[in-house]
């Protein structure tokens, strides 16, 4: 099985010069937010190994060089400042494959000898040495632009000669019939031989032909007559996957995906050995989701499957230690997160995993309550709103949010955790020594055992105002853990939502634990 190993992108989009070395054999889940390049990581592979855009108007570069350097050589306008592009793509074969010398050498910048492919688009000046005033006067001539692939021992890549079957499955595509007609061609070259994909198309241009003829048409005239065009009748664009009698282009778009993941992925109908997956969230029910975490969990070992998603459920579900982080122009890999802390991910329901990663800074709280009511609290402290400071809060139980803060190492950014001392010395003890080794993470709780949890801690500084606005039966007692604390507090203990949502929406404020302010101030320094 061949896989890839590594990627450099320079000037292709978003990207000026990007190494994506932290690729897994089997899995890769790109994650990142809007605009941070995903997508354009899987594009750059696929120009690479498709050799996508080699047909197309040169006029296509205008969208694909990185802006960075249009805009340099706008300032700088000349020959050597002229945008171009490179990828270069590195990955692992076989040393006795058939083909393996035709891609292993040193034409790369990536480092010592290996196996890829280099795709230049740059500008020829063999075709354009009469445009130096055109460029000089800062206009890029893009029509002189020329798209080479070489192998990197410096042979001309053609697709006949592919390193290992790869497929897309992008839910994503406008163009469904394109779509499909790449799926289906993609995956009869990937399960056939040569030979027998040659006798199939032997086979079916003889029949359709032999078929017309026996139609029984009358000649046009003595020397004329119809037939059929074998140039014009191509096996690969007309071939279509069925299930049940119905092809795949008349199946939803959920099941259209789950399907062609299903058939990517069995080894006995195909051998494709690299699997692009752009977003399959998109048109999938959460049911039809789990079947595709499923069916991709179980046959992790067989493909290497490389997606880009913005949904949580993938991420933490396929294991985030295959998460690679797109942000600020790099890739982050988050393979060093504990073992323990992983597993967590992949079996806690409801889990903000990826809040966490893509948010600038963030409030870890124990609950709802805490959750539902920090929005109102934090707009009476700073007077602002935490989505105009970009503050994210995450309710994550308990103890839980260590799992949070493991996966958050190394991030620099600051994390601000509300939690109980629980009546619990030893808990206090903890976080003012985690504190003390921790820069951009902190623990809040109060201090005094007396004050163990957020609504003791709202309660004693607002008794007068709770003791109005908290309605309670006078004849029950309303105990909490077996202990009585009072009807209101009782009520309080017992019903933390609901008394967070009473006091999310008065109109006048209330006093705050100090441990809280303290928090949000930390935060926003």
């Amino acid at each position: 099985m061949g896989y890839i190993k590594s990627l450099r992108i320079k000037g292709f989009k978003k990207f000026k010069d990007i190494v994506v070395n932290n690729f897994n054999e089997h899995m890769n889940i790109f994650v990142g937010e809007n605009e941070s390049g995903k997508s354009t990581i899987l594009e750059a592979i696929k120009i690479v190994l498709n050799q996508q855009y080699k047909t197309a108007d040169k006029a296509v570069l205008i969208d694909l060089f990185n802006l960075e350097m249009v805009n340099h050589f706008r300032d700088n306008p000349s020959v050597e400042t002229l945008p171009y592009i490179s990828i270069e793509l590195r990955f692992e074969l076989d040393s006795k494959g058939k083909d393996s010398e035709y891609f292993y050498g040193e034409q790369h910048e990536l480092g010592e000898p290996t196996y890829g492919i280099r795709f230049d688009c740059k500008y020829d000046k063999d075709l354009g040495d009469d445009l130096i005033k055109d460029i000089t006067d800062g206009k890029i001539p893009y029509e002189y632009y020329s798209l080479v692939w070489k192998t990197f021992a410096g042979h001309s890549y053609y697709m006949v000669k592919k390193p290992f079957n790869f497929l897309l499955i992008n839910p994503l595509s406008n163009d469904t019939s394109s779509s499909f007609n790449y799926f289906n061609r993609s995956l009869f070259m990937s399960s056939y031989d040569e030979s027998t994909r040659l006798n199939v198309k032997h086979r079916f241009r003889e029949g359709l032909a032999s078929a017309f003829n026996s139609a029984g048409l009358d000649n046009i005239d003595s020397t004329r007559r119809f037939g059929i065009c074998g140039k014009k009748v191509i096996l690969e664009g007309i071939i279509s996957v069925f299930e049940d009698s119905v092809p795949l282009e008349n199946k939803g778009s959920g099941m259209e995906s789950l399907i062609k993941t299903q058939i990517a992925l069995d080894k006995r109908k195909s051998k494709t050995d690299v699997i692009l997956m752009e977003e399959p969230e998109n048109h999938l029910s959460y049911q039809t989701m789990n079947k595709m975490l499923d069916i991709i969990n179980k046959r992790l070992s067989e493909s290497q499957i490389i997606i880009t998603t913005h949904s949580n459920l993938i991420a933490s579900r396929l294991n985030l230690r295959y998460v690679l982080w797109v942000t600020d122009n790099t890739v982050i890999s988050l393979s060093n997160v504990n073992k323990g802390t992983a597993d967590f991910f992949v079996k806690a329901d409801n889990n903000n995993f990826l809040q966490l990663l893509l948010s600038k800074k963030i409030i870890l709280v124990e609950g709802s309550s805490e959750a539902l009511l920090l929005p109102k609290i934090y707009s009476m402290v700073t007077k602002k709103t935490l989505e105009l400071d970009e503050i994210a809060v995450i309710s994550c139980g308990g103890i839980t949010y260590k799992n949070y803060l493991d996966v958050a190492k190394g991030m620099n950014k600051r994390i601000a955790v509300l939690t109980d001392n629980d009546n619990n010395q030893d808990k206090i003890d903890d976080a003012m020594e985690f504190n003390k080794k921790n820069a951009d993470h902190r623990i809040f709780m109060h201090e005094s055992l007396d004050e163990w949890t957020w609504e003791v801690c709202l309660f004693n500084l607002n008794t007068e105002m709770l003791k109005e606005i908290v309605k309670v039966d006078k004849k029950s007692r309303y105990l909490y853990n077996k202990n009585d604390y009072g009807q209101v507090l009782g009520k309080m203990l017992n019903n933390k939502v609901e008394i967070s949502y009473q006091l999310s929406n008065i109109d006048s404020g209330f006093e705050i634990p100090k441990y809280v302010k303290e928090a949000i101030e930390w935060l926003r320094t």
